[in-house]
């Protein structure tokens, strides 16, 4: 990642948002996912949470809401969703809406899904490499 020099009193955080499941032990890959981040974001964001769209928790706002509770002022959402579809066409948009309501002292930015990111086909790849040795 580019480092980024905050310069000025802002305090910029991190939201990795994720579609959250019905079964919790994927919780702990996107808690593990927002740990890691809060280490290699260190020079560009000041915090780092993480939220769930839904059937989990911290709900987006809870991760919001934590991260203003921090001092953050700037918050980037970043969505762990492979493809753009009706969640970051319709959902996330509206939530981030409710957001901007809730919270009108901070400043959101929303990012784009990561499926069409080349190295998902190195990544895809390896996948397969494993599964075909397993």
């Amino acid at each position: 990642m580019k480092e980024t020099i905050i310069t000025t009193n802002e305090k910029r955080g991190l939201l990795i948002l994720a579609h959250g499941s019905k079964v919790k032990e994927t919780d702990e890959t996107v808690r593990q996912l927002a740990a890691t981040m809060k280490d290699k974001t260190k020079d560009t964001f000041d915090a780092v949470a993480y939220g769930f769209l839904q059937m989990a928790n911290p709900t987006m706002a809870e991760a919001a809401r934590e991260l203003a509770t921090a001092g953050i002022t700037q918050i980037h959402i970043a969505p762990f969703f492979l493809f753009r579809g009706n969640h970051l066409r319709e959902d996330i948009p509206e939530e981030l809406e409710s957001l901007k309501t809730a919270f009108p002292q901070l400043t959101f930015t929303l990012g784009n899904a990561i499926g069409d990111h080349p190295a998902m086909t190195q990544i895809m790849l390896e996948q397969i490499d494993k599964d075909l040795s397993a």
